[in-house]
C-alpha cells in the first residue's frame, strides 16, 4: 500500500513538469521506483545479515563490508543524484511545490 502512494506522489510530481521534458521525467521516475524497491531489500539483508561479514578464500581470512552494503552505499548516491535530475525538470515557477513533493515522498521511509 504504502509504494503505492509513493508511485503515486511520484506521478504527482511528473504532472508538474513540462509536456516537453515530460518523457525524460517518466524515465526517471520507473528507475526511482525500482530502486526503492532494490534499496528497501538491501535494507533487508543489511538488517538480517549485518553490514560486516566473515570472508574466507585460501589464506586470506578477515572481515569485510558486506556486498549488501556497498550496494546499498552505490545505490542511494545514484538514487539521490535521479531525485536531483528530477527537480531539475520542474519549471521554476513550481520549483518550491516540487521540493516539497519529493521531501514528502522521501521522509515517508
Amino acid at each position: 500500500m504504502a509504494r503505492r502512494k509513493r508511485v503515486a506522489q511520484l506521478e504527482e510530481i511528473l504532472e508538474k513538469i513540462p509536456q516537453e521534458k515530460r518523457y525524460i521525467g517518466e524515465k526517471i521516475i520507473t528507475e526511482l521506483i525500482f530502486m526503492d524497491q532494490t534499496l528497501t531489500e538491501l535494507k533487508r539483508q543489511i538488517k538480517d545479515n549485518g553490514a560486516v561479514e566473515h570472508f574466507q578464500q585460501g589464506k586470506q581470512d578477515f572481515l569485510r563490508e558486506s556486498p549488501a552494503l556497498k550496494s546499498y552505499n552505490q545505490t542511494i548516491q545514484r538514487f539521490s543524484q535521479l531525485y536531483k535530475q528530477l527537480a531539475d525538470l520542474l519549471p521554476k515557477s513550481a520549483e518550491t511545490a516540487g521540493s516539497n513533493a519529493i521531501y514528502d515522498f522521501l521522509k515517508e521511509d
